[in-house]
């Protein structure tokens, strides 16, 4: 009798989905793991700042989170809620009430909080890598993580930067320099042309806090939190060591000789500046005071200064200044207040310090930031040459020499540190502007700015990085070459018998 098997169906068990959904909903989930990382460490700087005084930590946490992806913050007089007092104030605001005649202020802020973004970044990538441990995805699968987690860091970044919106509390002591009669555009003012300009403000004769309303530019935020995270993943599928891409046939051939430098040189900065930020966040949490303000600010601007410090040891002519703003032409009221009598008060000069010319213990600066910057890139070129087969790096010339091997590792590891202090100049700058604003034009006000040459950074890392790279590769022969002669000398000796005798033979 025979017997007829069935067809086999299908196995048991749930199939292991693969689909381009759910790899793109993985990505999304390191997304938003990192923006939720960077709103944390937003609200524990700002605690530590004790923030919760001069506005709302809810909005404030918001405001950081968007600056951090480079966002960029607008604030104004808030003229719905806040009171001017009893002032001439109140009576201007009554008289031209309409279409921005009354007196305001106004602010804008373009700086990124690298502390902020630098835990977003390694929580984005943390998440990233751990979902493809152990084993090799192919180009699809990498296409859509990354294009979920863009889409969620879009998304995400836009709800953050819509709620970034609220109201903070102006010190009286910020309009101290307009009390005193400081001269605001062209028209200066003393005695009681400063009271009349402080009762713009603040009414009678005691300063009195301002409330000022601040919103984020939601699309700033938006693009450079699709370019954040595209850059953190990009440079984190190169230099990852456990997790190997796909990245194409000419990106795999050109990793060897390039990726190990440049993953040397960011590992190193994110030691140096993840270390003392850790650090100092941990005192000031347990001190409190003015140590968990100055933690706060740590948390916030370590990785900042760091930029600053290691980029002014390249050779980046970084400069920190104030420049008063003058008063638009064709205002009535600073013109009224050129022609008043009274004593003119000078109009407080533009300021412009170059950090290179500033001196730390005695020793000038720069001085101090070459040597580091110098010792540093040394260590991440030796390290990046052991890591280097010299086969590899043939000179990016027609010179096949000697010391071709070493001319080409030098070659593409300026490269690399030209490449990441340009990039570390660009995102250190900061840019603030602050000012006064009637009969809708703007009356006078302060911009200040810390700004850096990126393309003289550029063109110094090339010199500094080849320097660096050509001594690094050289140490590492050095090194070698000692390594071997030591194990020479300790290697066993051998004996053999020649006509009766024992002779001791070494391993040459």
């Amino acid at each position: 009798m025979s017997v007829i098997n069935p067809r086999p169906g299908p196995k048991s068990g749930p199939a292991r989905p693969d689909s381009p959904l759910r790899y793109a909903s993985q990505g999304a989930s390191a997304a938003l793991c990192a923006v939720a990382a960077m709103a944390a460490v937003s609200a524990l700087a700002l605690w530590l700042l004790d923030a919760g005084q001069v506005g709302s930590m809810w909005s404030l946490t918001m405001a950081l989170t968007a600056l951090a992806v480079g966002g960029s913050v607008n604030a104004g007089s808030d003229t719905a809620g806040a009171t001017t007092g009893s002032g001439i104030g109140d009576l201007l605001g009554g008289l031209f009430g309409g279409g921005g005649m009354a007196p305001s202020m106004s602010g804008a802020a373009d700086v990124a909080p690298l502390g902020v973004t630098l835990a977003g970044a390694l929580m984005l990538w943390g998440v990233f890598s751990r979902q493809l441990h152990q084993r090799r995805c192919d180009t699809r699968e990498l296409a859509a993580r990354a294009g979920g987690a863009a889409a969620a860091a879009l998304v995400a970044v836009l709800v953050v930067a819509s709620l970034a919106h609220g109201t903070f509390s102006m010190p009286a002591s910020a309009m101290s320099g307009l009390r005193d009669g400081q001269r605001v555009g062209s028209g200066g003012f003393a005695g009681g042309e400063g009271d009349l300009m402080g009762g713009l403000f603040g009414g009678g004769g005691t300063p009195q806090d301002m409330t000022m309303a601040y919103e984020v530019h939601a699309g700033a935020a938006g693009v450079g939190a699709v370019l954040w995270a595209a850059v953190v993943l990009a440079v984190g599928c190169l230099i990852s060591r456990k997790v190997r891409m796909p990245l194409g046939g000419t990106v795999d051939r050109l990793r060897p000789a390039w990726v190990p430098g440049i993953a040397a040189i960011i590992r190193t900065l994110l030691v140096v500046a993840a270390v003392p930020l850790v650090l100092v966040t941990l005192l000031g949490a347990v001190v409190g005071g003015r140590a968990a303000t100055a933690a706060g600010a740590a948390l916030l601007l370590v990785p900042n200064a760091v930029a600053v410090f290691l980029t002014l040891g390249v050779g980046s002519p970084w400069t920190a200044s104030t420049e008063q703003v003058q008063s638009e032409g064709g205002n009535p009221f600073a013109a009224l207040m050129g022609q008043m009598g009274g004593q003119q008060a000078s109009t407080p000069p533009d300021r412009t310090a170059h950090l290179r010319d500033l001196a730390a213990g005695g020793w000038p600066l720069w001085l101090g930031a070459l040597t580091v910057t110098a010792l540093l890139l040394l260590g991440c070129a030796y390290r990046a040459a052991k890591a280097t087969d010299p086969a590899r790096t043939p000179p990016l010339h027609r010179y096949r020499g000697p010391f071709g091997p070493h001319l080409g590792f030098a070659e593409r590891f300026a490269v690399g540190t030209a490449l990441i202090m340009g990039a570390a100049a660009w995102l250190a700058g900061a840019s603030g502007h602050f000012g006064i604003t009637m009969f809708g034009s703007e009356m006078g006000g302060t911009r200040a700015e810390l700004t850096g040459n990126v393309l003289v950074t550029v063109v110094f890392g090339l010199l500094v990085g080849g320097v660096a790279g050509l001594a690094g590769c050289s140490l590492r022969g050095v090194v070698d070459r000692r390594s071997r002669l030591f194990v020479r000398r300790k290697a066993p000796q051998e004996t053999t018998t020649v006509s009766g005798m024992e002779v001791s033979v070494g391993n040459r």
